[in-house]
């Protein structure tokens, strides 16, 4: 920021003389500091560029922000150390993962079940509705099986 007030203070002193001072007030910069960590480990990976061959991987990234990516990796690193190390929990799901998900299958299964017992299950609803007369057009007219209104 000094040598920003510097150059500027030549052309427009007004101008350089009303650039805030991240230092000085911090509650208008909120990701300063974060910033900082992130230039300072983006700093070691400038300039090291991937092979042609390996350019596809690289191109689909997403165009996450710096300060994005390195809060995503402060987040992750916290729930790995939450449970000991970062494979904790990938041990415990192939432990216990055939047991549950074939629970999760019965409880699927029986719900399912229990829906076709209730009346007809509609397909192409993506809102659970249950038909009891298979008359989905009918009811969204409010009209019976008779084509007459419906009270």
């Amino acid at each position: 920021v000094a040598l920003w007030r510097k150059d500027l203070s030549k052309i427009n002193p007004k101008a350089a003389e009303s650039l805030a001072d991240p230092e000085e007030y911090s509650n208008l910069f909120e990701d300063w500091q974060v910033a900082l960590s992130v230039e300072e480990k983006a700093a070691e990976t400038r300039g090291v560029y991937t092979s042609a061959e390996n350019y596809p991987s690289h191109a689909d990234r997403s165009s996450m922000t710096l300060v994005e990516a390195f809060r995503n990796l402060q987040v992750e690193e916290e729930e790995s150390l939450e449970n000991g190390d970062i494979y904790h929990e990938e041990v415990d799901a192939e432990e216990n993962g055939g047991d549950e998900q074939k629970k999760d299958e019965d409880v699927v299964e029986e719900h399912h079940e229990e829906k076709e017992e209730e009346g007809v299950v509609d397909g192409d609803s993506t809102d659970g509705a249950v038909l009891v007369n298979e008359s989905e057009a009918d009811e969204e007219w409010g009209t019976n099986n008779e084509g007459n209104p419906s009270a």
